[in-house]
Order: structure tokens, then C-alpha cells, then sequence
């Protein structure tokens, strides 16, 4: 039923009406937003690139040829642009005198009575890399398949399997560091 509401959309969009795309805008803008957020951990960053990803979106919608959802090409689009900007920005600085290496509560439980586990999971996914933190985010919080996951990033199926195998092994042992092993799988 998604995929036919989205044809009508396109259809729309492509006809010159303005309030499609504003429809298509509401459909899918926070899967869009999240998805970027979870890549750029920077909410003001995040906005830029969704509106830029819209825009694209808007400019090329009549290139879209239908192969893949509306949502997966769209995704990439906003992908492509979170390593763009992941390139152009400068590592950030930390005072490592001032900073705290370890959180202060062992295990699971603490933290989601405080409500913590998206914070510990964000945090932990700091310290992937930038192709790894899209794969991951892709898998596991916008639940793209695997040849989703292709499609979006240009990847063989072999290697973003690769890459997710790696990278819940990367988060497994920083989450261990942080004294949390309920996790570990």
C-alpha cells in the first residue's frame, strides 16, 4: 500500500503539485531526520541535511525510476550526503585531562530506569567509523534490509555484512569497557 501511495505522490509532485510534495515532506521527514541524526550526532547539522536531502529529492524526483522504495532512494540520498559532510568536518577536540572515560552505573538495568540506553548506545557508536556508523543505523534503527542497506550505500552484500559483523563486535567491546556486558551477544 506504501509503495502505490508513493507512486501517487511522485505523480503528483511531477504534475506541479506543490501540496504532494509537502505530503511526501510529512511521510517521511523524522524517518529522514532520525536517520541523519543517528549518523552526525549534531540535531542543528542533522536539520541542515534534511532539508538539503528534500531539495535533492525535489530536483530529482523525475530521475527516479522505481527500481528500489521511495523511502530506500531517498535514504541514500541523505547517506550520501552524511558522508559528504562527515568529510568536510573537523574532528572535535577533547581535553582528555577533564574528560571522563568510564560512566558511573555497571549495568543495564540503571540505565534504562534512567532512560539512558539510546545515550550509552550513542555514545558507543562514536567510536565506529563513519561508513560503519550508516550501516548501523540503516540496520538497526530505520530496520533496512540488507539489500536495502546495498542499494542505499553502494556496498556488495558481502561487505556491509562484513561491516555489521565488525561493528557489533567494535560495540560489544566498548560497551564491555563501559562495564556494561547484559548486552553482549
Amino acid at each position: 500500500m506504501q509503495q502505490h501511495d508513493d507512486t501517487y505522490l511522485i505523480e503528483q509532485i511531477l504534475a506541479g503539485k506543490n501540496r504532494a510534495f509537502g505530503d511526501l515532506v510529512d511521510r517521511y521527514q523524522v524517518r529522514v531526520y532520525n536517520f541523519v541524526l543517528n549518523i552526525l550526532r549534531h540535531e542543528e547539522e542533522a536539520h541542515e541535511v534534511t532539508q538539503d536531502t528534500f531539495l535533492k529529492v525535489h530536483r530529482s524526483l523525475s530521475t527516479f525510476r522505481q527500481e528500489s522504495k521511495l523511502s530506500t532512494w531517498m535514504l541514500r540520498i541523505a547517506y550520501f550526503a552524511c558522508m559528504t559532510r562527515l568529510r568536510k568536518v573537523k574532528p572535535e577536540l577533547v581535553d582528555i585531562d577533564n574528560h571522563s572515560v568510564g560512566l558511573e552505573v555497571n549495568n543495564v538495568l540503571d540505565y534504562t530506569e534512567r532512560g539512558d540506553m539510546r545515550a550509552v548506545l550513542g555514545r558507543a557508536m562514536t567510536k565506529l567509523s563513519d561508513e560503519e556508523k550508516g550501516v548501523v543505523t540503516l540496520y538497526y534503527y530505520n530496520e533496512q534490509s540488507i539489500k536495502e542497506i546495498v542499494k542505499i550505500t553502494g556496498l556488495t552484500d558481502s561487505n556491509v555484512k562484513v561491516i555489521l559483523h565488525r561493528s557489533r563486535k567494535k560495540l560489544n567491546k566498548v560497551l564491555s569497557n563501559m562495564g556494561i556486558t547484559e548486552w553482549a551477544s
